[in-house]
């Protein structure tokens, strides 16, 4: 008789909440869907649409994307999660971490949302977006855009940082 289960199909993981997403990533198994969310930085909803649509294309999602609904729980096979998600679901916008403050943020590289950056640094959503669209390219001038994929604005950090600089710079005299 064929074996119904492959190797990596027989270690259910319970509760990997303190691990990082490396080490989750790396660690071969099923992992319920609602306890990799959090450190995988994913969208359950996104996920789930995904495996929907692949079923309606006549593809097999738990061969190609390693996700399944058993009952009435979403689980996720790592062996064959892990390179889909680095390859379609690792989002290009970053978290900010809860030890920064604004000096550490403009330190940083990588797509942030303008909203968390606002919180970190002296200055509104509003008056960023206002300088965006006052500018024909606001992403390479002042990094920050509106990413239409997304329907969000986001901060391009290294070239905001440059800009906001000297912003800070020019207007320290002007009081």
């Amino acid at each position: 008789m064929k074996p119904i289960f492959d190797r990596d199909e027989m270690n259910l993981v319970h509760n990997p909440r303190d691990w990082n997403a490396e080490k989750i990533l790396a660690h071969d198994g099923i992992f319920y869907l609602k306890d990799i969310v959090r450190p995988l930085d994913l969208d359950a909803a996104k996920v789930k649409r995904r495996v929907h649509e692949m079923r309606r294309l006549g593809q097999n999602p738990w061969a190609d994307m390693g996700v399944r609904k058993i009952w009435n729980h979403w689980v996720v096979r790592m062996s064959v999660f892990a390179p889909y998600y680095r390859q379609h679901l690792i989002s290009k916008v970053r978290r900010l971490e809860p030890s920064w403050d604004g000096n550490k943020l403009l330190t940083q590289k990588g797509l942030f949302h303008l909203a968390d950056v606002c919180k970190l640094i002296p200055f509104s959503a509003h008056q960023l977006r206002y300088q965006a669209k006052r500018r024909a390219d606001a992403r390479t001038e002042i990094g920050v855009f509106k990413d239409e994929e997304l329907n969000s604005y986001l901060v391009d950090m290294e070239v905001f940082a440059r800009w906001i600089l000297v912003v800070w710079r020019e207007t320290e005299g002007r009081t």
